[in-house]
């Protein structure tokens, strides 16, 4: 039994000593590899085991921020091709300074890990990354903000005529004041500067007030036609225009054609009408009764301006 034991413990020591043979032959075992670097390539027969030796042995240099590919601890393999990338000059300039990155792989996104930036999501980008020398990434911070503001509307003048004043005269019935409106943009700005703005939204808070001025028109003709007036009436003035139908005397009507109610103003009669002019009774109408009047007008616009509202009325004959 003891020989037997003897007899194993001795294959299983030569076994051992086999392999800590080939071991140490594979390790002295000279294997050839490809370095490239510094743009030249070279062929190097190494004793080493690990990338990093060959590179030693090959009297290459390699600094931290080198690209070493495959990795320098990685084992070599006959055969391999090692290659050593050194890193580039970029230019940086974000946030109103300017700075220097070297860099491997001069991608944007090495780029600014290397300088420590970060990218917000409305920020872009401009480089020449991959384009000859003189490298350089700017990054410009974009922001975007609501922005309300006040504009005033310009009020109108309105000039309406008025017979009692001289023809030359003017007066100043109402004074204008102009209104407010509100306008919503959105702002966009690089680096703090405004780039675009959009309107979102406009409206108006305050309704401007036309300036109204009224302007003679009375002559010494009409003043004297007012002199011999027989009769003045206070009246409620409205207008309408062409219906396509002729008046109650069977002529079509044109501006100085009013409508009245014979039993007050007989038809036929001549009329002067405060702020419309010299009239002719011609026309009634199923609404106009007693102290009524209707005037005629060329268009309809005409007719809605001048809506309703109480004028002097001078029979002339």
């Amino acid at each position: 039994m003891l020989e037997i034991l003897s007899y194993r413990a001795l294959r299983a020591a030569i076994c051992l000593v086999l392999s800590l043979w080939a071991l140490v032959s594979i390790g002295w075992t000279e294997r050839q590899v490809t370095i490239e670097a510094d743009g030249h390539t070279f062929e190097l027969v190494t004793r080493s085991w690990t990338v990093a030796g060959a590179l030693e042995e090959a009297g290459v240099k390699v600094e931290p921020e080198d690209l070493v590919t495959p990795d320098p601890a990685s084992p070599i393999t006959p055969g391999q091709v090692i290659s050593v990338t050194r890193p580039v000059p970029v230019n940086v300039e974000a946030d109103g300074r300017k700075t220097t990155v070297k860099v491997s792989v001069p991608t944007v996104a090495q780029v600014l890990a290397a300088a420590g930036l970060t990218l917000g999501p409305l920020d872009r980008v401009e480089t020449n990354l991959g384009v000859g020398d003189n490298l350089y990434l700017k990054v410009f911070r974009v922001t975007q903000e609501i922005e309300v503001r006040s504009e005033p509307i310009p009020f109108k003048i309105e000039r309406h005529a008025d017979f009692r004043l001289e023809r030359g005269v003017e007066k100043v019935v109402r004074e204008g004041k102009p209104g407010l409106r509100y306008l919503k943009y959105r702002v966009t700005k690089e680096d703090g500067k405004e780039k675009k703005r959009e309107l979102l939204d406009a409206w108006v808070e305050v309704q401007p007030q036309s300036k109204i001025i009224a302007y003679g028109t009375r002559t010494l003709e009409v003043a004297a036609a007012l002199a011999k007036a027989g009769k003045i009436l206070e009246m409620e003035a409205t207008a309408y225009t062409h219906t396509g139908n002729p008046t109650a005397t069977g002529i079509y009507p044109y501006r100085g054609i009013v409508a009245v109610d014979p039993k007050v103003i007989p038809l036929g009669t001549r009329l002067y009408v405060e702020g419309y002019g010299y009239a002719w009774a011609q026309d009634t109408g199923g609404l106009i009764k007693g102290q009524r009047i209707d005037l005629f007008m060329e268009t309809e616009k005409e007719a809605i301006l001048w809506g309703r509202r109480r004028v002097k009325v001078y029979i002339l004959e």
